[in-house]
């Protein structure tokens, strides 16, 4: 049962409470950074677990970029549209860790993934396709690669003779 505390008393408590959390930096910040789903993985058999947009569009890396640096600029990004957030938003990733945000040349906030920048592929028309891996240096961001069945080889033994 909660007792709602009125009057001198509780406005003394609640000064009292809200000094002690701004004192040990436990209050909200104001204008404090929104935390913001823009990463979910997809999985198929020939690419693994990789990245994708919560729209389910493919994301890539170029290996090009540096670490929280985009060498993508002008036509290339025409091609290969930066994931950008809006500032202030922290991009969060379903089962996906290392994401975080640079601001670009132009005042964008990419997402990167492990301080790698992320990208669309124009080409890729629909969710779920994978059609930019290799082209101009850029790779899918996969997060776990496939699993490769062993091959197996069967081997006969020779007679020695020539079977006549």
């Amino acid at each position: 049962m909660r007792r709602q505390l009125t009057g001198r008393r509780g406005a003394t408590i609640a000064l009292a409470v809200a000094s002690l959390t701004v004192a040990l930096g436990v209050a909200p910040a104001l204008g404090a950074a929104r935390r913001e789903v823009v990463v979910v993985t997809r999985h198929n058999a020939k690419d693994g677990t990789y990245l994708v947009t919560t729209k389910g569009f493919t994301l890539y890396t170029d290996r090009a970029d540096r670490a929280d640096h985009s060498n993508c600029n002008g036509s290339c990004l025409a091609l290969w549209p930066a994931l950008t957030v809006p500032k202030g938003v922290v991009p969060v990733g379903r089962g996906v860790a290392g994401l975080g945000v640079f601001r670009r040349t132009n005042g964008t906030y990419q997402v990167t993934w492990h301080r790698r920048p992320l990208y669309r592929w124009t080409s890729d028309k629909r969710p779920g396709q994978v059609t930019g891996q290799g082209i101009a240096g850029f790779s899918v961001a996969v997060l776990k690669a496939p699993v490769k069945k062993p091959t197996t080889t069967t081997t006969t033994k020779s007679s020695g003779g020539y079977g006549y």
